[in-house]
């Protein structure tokens, strides 16, 4: 059962990489067959765009990390073992989702703003966040092994 989870998020992990290559591909074939203008970073579109990509870095990347955090938590007192994998799948899938969805937007923006070094800084913050989500079976066994109540938290 645990190998079956962790199959299927690695299906929407890699699914992120796709989609972030995929995203920048087409971005950067937009500019290089004259589509699409480069954006100027200085401009009100350009802001609006850095703005929001920012933004979507500094809301996501966080929640999604204590989100899954939480839910899990909670998941590592349940005793059906069925409805813990289930709920740990949904906390790990909305967790990969949310970390990494920075990528896909700041990919595109990079290349659609002229290789603005910026939007590329931003990018790197969600693959490294990305590249923690990673599945693998000893973190989901780490993740949902109860806490013990006399061990002391920092």
């Amino acid at each position: 059962m645990e190998k079956n989870i962790i199959k299927s998020l690695n299906l929407y992990y890699y699914g992120v990489l796709i989609l972030t290559l995929i995203s920048g591909t087409l971005a950067y074939f937009l500019i290089i067959k004259d589509i699409v203008q480069p954006i100027d970073p200085m401009s009100m579109l350009g802001q609006v765009l850095q703005y929001a990509v920012i933004f979507d870095a500094l809301l996501t990347i966080p929640a999604g990390l204590y989100l899954c955090k939480r839910q899990c938590t909670k998941l590592a007192e349940l005793t059906d073992e069925t409805s813990k994998l289930a709920g740990y799948k949904r906390a790990a899938t909305l967790r990969i989702l949310l970390v990494s969805n920075t990528m896909i937007f700041g990919i595109a923006v990079f290349y659609l703003m002229g290789a603005y070094q910026s939007m590329l800084w931003i990018t790197a913050v969600s693959a490294i966040g990305w590249y923690f989500t990673k599945p693998s079976e000893g973190k989901l066994q780490a993740e949902l092994q109860p806490k013990d109540p006399n061990q002391e938290n920092y």
